[in-house]
């Protein structure tokens, strides 16, 4: 791939918008020069990898490797044998050594799921004697620690002990000093390591000292006095040693360092290829793109292929581009009018090609085929050159020539306003001729032209077809919906009358003219208004069964997706149920075993049992938490009544606040808040604001509720729309309230971001909430929203 067309396709701007979506530098500077693979085999490996990672991403996965710093220029630094690795150095290299192996878990725990990936980052191992040893010595902020080693430890004590008893002498001493004005100020000072007096110039006889260094107006002198420099040499001596100490710590840790070098680099390679891939799948999401059908040798087929850069273009609606080319002709010669779309339907061709072999899905229908070319060859816009004394015409010749030396039935050739630029009836036999000879060669070719004799070229040669780009007559507009089989009108005329020109001199150029040639191009435009009437009522059978084909493909897709999503839930909802069902069963055993202590009959004992079938059958209907009311046999023997509970239980009445009285018929996990049915409304206290009273006389039987089900720490909602979503968060947080739990987490997943922020902003007003975050490092990250609530 020459990089003139590369240019000429914009494939430079798709680079540049592609590399936006990598996580480090190194992968963004590896997409911006991305170019097609070399093989078939690594396009369809490489398509396969980013369809994983977008699997991924779609589960709710978020990218690992976020974290990854460039630590290229310290690792040629440290492979040099006696080189060092200052503290911070090392602490970058400790943050890549944890990325490493939090991405490994990640791929072991995925395997399964992206076989290609895994595979491609075998290699990434973590190393966790390196990681461990450079914890050890280097603290979080980038220095050494006194713990480093027991030498280190010992100095620094004996530097802080110094230090101090220093300070203590100079502060007695600048005390006298300052009382016989010898001192521009009480306060020691730092100069070159050692402590210094602000001496005043003129009082300079009443000290005896070393001059270290004075003012910039020369009034101060900054003396150390000689009672200190004994302790001041000292103290500079164990600095030095320290520095020591501190270098041979170092040394050591960047010789370990250096012993790992390969792997890290290996580890390196591997994160900016799990890079590059995500960056290709976040970019295909954007774009809505599929994996087309790569095929070696065989016929362009795109279905409903929309321009990349248009796509990505908000608040611009595209036109999609239906388009084949290589089953029934090689030569496919666009007309149509000026700023119709025909250029653009060119670099659209171009550009999906070209992001098929460089493993990038293409924004287009499913069921798109998209040969493996050799080469592309594109000549799209003005190649003159003033430097090379080109003009247009010569410059578009020049290109031309290049095609027609190295064109063959692997190369797609793209040509905008072929014989443009020179005597049209010239241009116009130059450009057959060079048709002619691509044909021939059966060189897939996709031209645009103005010119009426390429139009019947390509009406009465084999191998060769139409198209057009088709133009509302009435309203002078061109729609962009390309044609098949369809020669175009530029409408030249009629374009020029819109624009405003006076109306004497479009008749004019009709009569100059001809009518013949007036004739032919009204004949052109009401075959196309014909054609076009046509299909809009009856499309082609052929092209209407690949597009359902596709679009139901796309369903299937899209249902798999749904099951799954079934699936999951039916299997959280069956747990649920199996908790739900053994804390019914609990319940009515714990009841039959009190009824038997009791010596109860077997009546009771058997309505006892049937109230578990109850449960389970509404259990079955629902997972709600519903009320069981105990059954009582017909003309049942009076209750002896038991002494009243001194803390409330379920069962028992209480009154809230010394006003309302109830009865509690449910207790948080903890015990901590009570539901209270008041009037036939449940509601949640606190323990301290209720105490036990007599039931009233008129008290319905007593009631019995199951025992709250435990809340998990973890709720995931990837994958639902939004107002489930929603309704299950709130319903977790009401249940996550009443167990008791203090803290939540939600599992949103990153994708666009768009389910976090609906969720955090339905968070923020929400009665039960207290405050709400992002996950942290470990906790899950963008991804995770951990929740506080209210007590």
């Amino acid at each position: 791939m020459d990089d003139r067309s590369l240019t000429s396709l914009e494939f430079d701007r798709l680079r540049q918008v592609l590399a936006q979506y990598a996580d480090s530098g190194q992968a963004r500077e590896i997409l911006t020069h991305l170019k097609p693979l070399g093989s078939l085999g690594e396009v369809q490996s490489e398509l396969n990898r980013v369809e994983e990672i977008r699997g991924f991403l779609q589960r709710g996965g978020s990218y690992p490797g976020g974290g990854v710093t460039d630590v290229q220029p310290l690792l040629k630094k440290a492979s040099v044998s006696g080189s060092l690795l200052e503290a911070d150095e090392l602490l970058a290299v400790l943050k890549n050594l944890r990325v490493f192996a939090f991405v490994r878990k990640m791929l072991d725990r995925e395997r399964t799921r992206i076989p290609l990936v895994y595979q491609l980052l075998i290699g990434l191992r973590p190393l966790p004697e390196l990681e461990t040893a450079i914890e050890r010595v280097v603290s979080p902020e980038g220095a050494v620690k006194d713990s480093a080693s027991p030498e280190l430890n010992r100095l620094r004590k004996a530097i802080a002990e110094a230090t101090d008893a220093l300070r203590a002498r100079l502060s007695a001493i600048a005390a006298k000093l300052s009382k016989q004005g010898v001192l521009r100020e009480e306060s020691a000072t730092l100069r070159d390591g050692r402590f210094v007096l602000p001496v005043r110039s003129d009082a300079m006889g009443k000290i005896k000292g070393i001059v270290h260094d004075r003012s910039a107006t020369g009034g101060t002198l900054f003396v150390e006095p000689t009672s200190l420099v004994e302790a001041g040499n000292e103290l500079r001596m164990l600095e030095l040693a320290e520095q020591v100490e501190v270098r041979r710590i170092l040394r050591e840790l960047t010789a370990l360092a250096r012993s790992h070098i390969e792997q890290i680099w290996a580890n390196l390679r591997a994160m900016i290829a799990l890079d590059c891939l995500w960056a290709k799948a976040r970019f295909a999401e954007k774009l809505d793109a599929v994996k087309p059908v790569i095929v070696e040798d065989g016929a362009i087929n795109i279905l409903s292929g929309r321009h990349p850069l248009l796509a990505l273009t908000e608040g611009r609606e595209v036109v999609p581009l239906t388009l084949e080319l290589g089953a029934d002709y090689h030569t496919l010669v666009i007309s149509g009018p000026n700023a119709g779309g025909k250029s653009v339907a060119l670099k659209c061709v171009g550009l999906l090609c070209l992001m098929a072999a460089s493993g990038l899905p293409v924004p287009a229908l499913p069921g798109t085929e998209l040969p493996q070319f050799e080469a592309i060859m594109a000549d799209i816009g003005d190649q003159q050159s003033i430097q090379d004394d080109l003009s247009t015409f010569t410059a578009h010749a020049a290109r031309l020539k290049e095609i027609l030396e190295k064109a063959n039935p692997h190369t797609l050739v793209l040509i905008d306003e072929i014989g443009a630029g020179t005597d049209p009836q010239e241009g116009a036999s130059l450009s057959i001729a060079a048709l002619e000879q691509l044909t021939a060669r059966r060189c897939p070719t996709i031209v645009t032209t103005h010119h009426s004799a390429l139009k019947a070229f390509a009406h009465s040669t084999t191998g060769c077809a139409n198209g057009s780009m088709e133009f509302d007559r009435d309203t002078f507009r061109p729609t962009y919906r390309f044609k098949p089989h369809i020669p175009g009108s530029s409408y030249a005329l009629d374009i020029a009358r819109r624009a405003g020109l006076a109306d004497v001199i479009v008749a004019r150029a009709r009569e100059l003219l001809g009518g013949e040639r007036t004739a032919l191009e009204d004949m052109v435009a009401s075959l196309s208004e014909k054609i076009s009437r046509y299909d809009a009522l009856l499309i082609d059978e052929r092209k209407q069964k690949e597009l359902l084909a596709a679009q139901e493909e796309s369903y299937r897709q899209k249902l798999e997706r749904l099951q799954m999503r079934e699936r999951e839930i039916k299997q959280r909802s069956a747990q649920e149920l199996e908790e739900l069902l053994k804390a019914a069963r609990k319940t009515i055993e714990a009841t039959v075993k009190e009824l038997r202590e009791k010596n109860a009959d077997k009546l009771t004992i058997k309505k006892a049992h049937s109230e578990l079938e109850r449960l389970r059958s509404e259990a079955k209907l629902g997972l709600g938490l519903p009320v069981v009311d105990v059954p009582q046999p017909p003309n049942r023997t009076p209750v002896i009544e038991v002494d009243k509970p001194k803390d409330p239980v379920v069962g028992v009445w209480v009154k809230i606040d010394d006003s309302a009285v109830g009865q509690v018929t449910a207790l948080s996990a903890r015990g901590e808040r009570l539901c209270v049915a008041v009037g036939g409304v449940q509601l949640w206290v606190t323990r301290p604001r209720v105490k036990v009273v007599e039931p009233p006389t008129d008290a319905p039987p007593v009631s019995r509720y199951h025992t709250l089900p435990e809340v998990p720490f973890e709720l995931d909602v990837r994958g639902l729309d939004g107002p489930e979503a929603l309704q299950r968060v709130d319903k977790y947080l009401y249940d996550g309230y009443m167990s008791g739990r203090s803290k939540l987490g939600i599992i949103h997943g990153k994708g666009m971001g768009i389910l976090s922020r609906n969720i955090q902003k339905f968070l923020k007003n929400h009665s039960l909430v207290k405050s709400y975050r992002f996950g942290e490092y470990g906790e899950g990250d963008y991804g995770v929203t951990i929740v506080e609530l209210k007590t």
